[in-house]
C-alpha cells in the first residue's frame, strides 16, 4: 500500500554535497525538509566522493563565477567554525600550460583575478621550477598561482553536512526517488511513499536526467581517478606543492600534494565516455592508469610511482560546460541544481544558501542569471 504523505515545505532529492548543504539551509531557516537519498553520505556511485576537491577563486572558466566563489570561500570557513571539522586545506592552486595555449587556462586565470581584485602570481618556468622544485615544466610554460585557494574534503564534508542537518531539523531518508509529477504542487515518488511538498529541490546527480525525463539536455560521463605512490615524497606535500591544473596538448588535468593515505591524486577533468549510473563501467582498464601515470610523470616525476588505488567518477555535463540552477521552466516549484559539470564541489555551501534563497522566494546574494536552466528549455 503507498503512502500518501503531506510535506508543508521541501523535499530535497539526492543528499550528496549540494543537496545536503541545500537541507541545512532550509533547516537554518526553519523549513520544514524532508531529504532523499538511498545511499550513505559519502558514497562512491555519485560526484561526491574521495578526500579531494580544488577550491579556486580565479575561474579560468568564466569571471562570472567569480562572485560565487568568494562567498563560498568564506562560507566552507564558516562551516568549518560551526562544524568544528577541518574540510578546508589552503595550500594554493597553480595553473599551469605552455605560452600561448589555446585554451588560455593561465590568461584567463589571472584575467578573471585582475577583474575581481584577486591575488594572483604570474610565474615564468624558471620561476615555477624554482618555487617548487618538484614540478619539472619546460621553458616555454608559464603559470598562475592562486595563494588564497586550496582543496576541500568532500567525504567529510558531506557527512558533516548530514549531521548539521538532522541538528537543524532536517528528516534525512534513507529512500529512492522513482519519479517526480510535476505540477502546481509536485509529487515525489518512492517505491512506498507519495510526498506532497509544496517545494522540491532536485540535486540528484548522475541520477537527475532520469528525474527530469530528460527534458534538459544532460549527457553523465564517466571519469576516472588514480592515487600514485611517489618515488620521492620530497617537496610533495601541501605545505611544499599546491594543488595544480595543467593544460596541454588539448587536454586538462588537476590534481594534488601528497596526503598521508592518499598518495599524490590525478585526474584528467576533459574527456570521458557517456555513461548512465546504471550502466557505468566501474572497472579502471591498465592503459588509463597509464594515461594518468604519464601525464603526473610529465609535471611531477617524483610523483608518479606505484598506483594505490583508482576508481570512477560521474559528471553530469551540461552542453556550455555550465550550471543549470535555478527553478524548472515546466515546474517553478521545482528548483534544480543539476549538469554542474564536473566543477561543482567548491561552491557546496554556496549553492546550498542559493538553492534555499529560491525555495523560500528570496533573492540569492549572487547573481545566478546566467545559469538558469530556462536556457535549454
Amino acid at each position: 500500500m503507498v503512502e500518501e504523505v503531506e510535506v508543508d515545505g521541501t523535499v530535497v532529492v539526492g543528499l550528496g554535497g549540494i543537496g545536503a548543504a541545500a537541507a541545512l539551509a532550509l533547516a537554518d531557516r526553519g523549513e520544514t525538509v524532508v531529504g532523499l537519498d538511498p545511499r550513505p553520505a559519502g558514497h562512491a556511485e555519485g560526484s561526491s566522493h574521495g578526500h579531494t576537491r580544488l577550491v579556486r577563486l580565479a575561474y579560468f572558466e568564466d569571471p562570472a563565477y567569480v562572485p560565487m566563489t568568494v562567498r563560498a570561500w568564506r562560507l566552507w570557513q564558516e562551516l568549518e567554525r560551526r562544524s568544528g571539522e577541518h574540510l578546508l586545506t589552503a595550500c594554493g592552486v597553480l595553473a599551469l600550460a605552455p605560452t600561448g595555449d589555446p585554451a588560455r587556462l593561465v590568461p584567463a586565470t589571472i584575467e578573471a583575478a585582475h577583474r575581481y581584485g584577486l591575488q594572483v602570481d604570474r610565474l615564468g618556468a624558471a620561476a615555477i621550477r624554482e618555487r617548487y622544485p618538484a614540478v619539472t615544466v619546460p621553458n616555454d610554460w608559464e603559470g598562475a598561482l592562486e595563494r588564497e585557494a586550496g582543496f576541500v574534503d568532500p567525504e567529510a564534508t558531506v557527512r558533516t553536512l548530514h549531521r548539521l542537518a538532522r541538528e537543524a531539523g532536517a528528516d534525512l531518508r534513507a529512500e529512492t526517488a522513482l519519479a517526480i509529477e510535476y505540477g502546481e504542487r509536485p509529487v515525489v515518488v518512492t517505491g512506498g511513499t507519495r510526498y506532497h511538498p509544496r517545494r522540491v529541490v532536485i540535486t540528484a546527480g548522475p541520477w537527475a536526467p532520469e528525474l527530469l525525463g530528460e527534458r534538459l539536455p544532460l549527457t553523465v560521463t564517466r571519469k576516472v581517478v588514480a592515487h600514485f605512490s611517489p618515488l620521492d615524497p620530497d617537496g610533495l606535500g601541501p605545505d611544499r606543492l599546491p594543488g595544480f591544473v595543467a593544460g596541454a596538448g588539448g587536454a586538462l588535468h588537476y590534481g594534488f600534494p601528497l596526503l598521508p593515505g592518499d598518495g599524490v591524486k590525478i585526474a584528467r577533468h576533459d574527456g570521458g565516455a557517456p555513461t548512465t549510473p546504471a550502466s557505468v563501467d566501474r572497472t579502471v582498464h591498465p592503459e588509463e592508469v597509464d594515461a594518468l601515470r604519464a601525464a603526473l610523470a610529465r609535471l611531477i616525476p617524483s610523483a608518479a610511482g606505484d598506483l594505490l588505488t583508482a576508481y570512477t567518477c560521474l559528471y553530469t555535463m551540461s552542453p556550455d560546460g555550465d550550471f543549470l540552477l535555478g527553478p524548472l521552466p515546466w515546474a517553478p516549484s521545482c528548483i534544480v541544481a543539476t549538469g554542474c559539470s564536473g566543477h561543482a564541489f567548491k561552491f557546496v555551501p554556496l549553492l546550498g544558501e542559493v538553492l534555499a534563497d529560491l525555495a523560500l522566494g528570496t533573492r540569492p546574494p549572487v547573481d545566478i542569471d546566467f545559469l538558469s536552466p530556462a536556457r535549454f528549455a
